[in-house]
């Protein structure tokens, strides 16, 4: 009786393995830009998308990721800091607002987007003054 449960478990264990990953979602949010290039003067982008159960996940600016997130007046996502701006500005709008570089660096700001299990992101790459 031991032996025919041993072998039920390995068949269950070798018949229950796929090639299909756990959670492997299509894009259901359908980003209209996922790269924008600006120059080193002051630029905003909005990105559009086709899904609306989106949400941010994680900003990030050369690395940096201790920023505060709130609301706007519409009660969605804002994050208001001295390098950029990001808004949602509704359920398929997305504004990205840098100010001017006036570094020596390239500056890149990513922000992860969520929608189920499907995860995408942007990336903005504004150029040294």
């Amino acid at each position: 009786m031991k032996k025919v449960k041993f072998i039920f478990l390995i068949l269950t264990v070798l018949f229950s393995c796929s090639d299909e990953k756990d959670g492997d979602w299509d894009d259901n949010i359908e980003l209209s830009q996922k790269q924008v290039e600006f120059t080193a003067a002051e630029n905003s982008v909005v990105i559009t998308t086709k899904g609306e159960g989106w949400w941010i996940i994680d900003v990030s600016l050369d690395g940096r990721t201790d920023f505060e997130q709130t609301e706007n007046s519409s009660g969605d996502f804002l994050m208001d800091e001295n390098e950029f701006l990001i808004e949602r500005r509704s359920p398929k709008e997305l504004y990205i607002e840098m100010s001017a570089n006036t570094t020596d660096s390239e500056r890149k700001l990513l922000i992860g987007l969520q929608n189920g299990n499907y995860f995408d992101g942007v990336t903005i790459t504004q150029s040294a003054k």
